[in-house]
């Protein structure tokens, strides 16, 4: 007797990360804009960092996704960057950890050393 069975699967991965997508950019948004016209501030920076995330074609799926969290995470800190210092401390931390299983050459990475300095000065320390 043949198998005549049908398998149906759904992948939720599209929508989940355009919902994160737009969860992300909400928080981002609520920071403020940059004092300085030709440097970037943190609402810049992060906003930077989003799309470089996005267009990484050196980041499976679900490292993007992570690494989206994190971004999400670093936002949120990004509200009031004194109280959250050690938690934007740790998200610098991922991503410099993420770094380390990408080719030299990404962009992300290129991007990355951009931002960062942007990034640690909002939140008060070095990079």
């Amino acid at each position: 007797m043949a198998n005549k069975s049908i398998k149906v699967e759904t992948s939720y991965a599209s929508s989940f990360s355009t919902g994160n997508k737009n969860v992300i950019t909400s928080y981002i948004n609520e920071l403020p804009d940059s004092s300085e016209p030709n440097k970037p501030g943190i609402k810049e920076a992060l906003t930077q960092l989003q799309k470089a995330i996005e267009a990484e074609s050196n980041l499976n799926q679900e490292d993007k996704e992570e690494a989206l969290k994190e971004l999400k995470n670093l936002a949120e800190a990004g509200k009031n960057p004194q109280e959250n210092k050690q938690r934007a401390k740790g998200v610098i931390r991922f991503f410099k950890g993420l770094f380390t299983e990408l080719p030299k050459t990404a962009k992300l990475i290129e991007q990355w050393e951009k931002l960062l300095p942007a990034i640690a000065s909002f939140f008060g320390f070095e990079n």
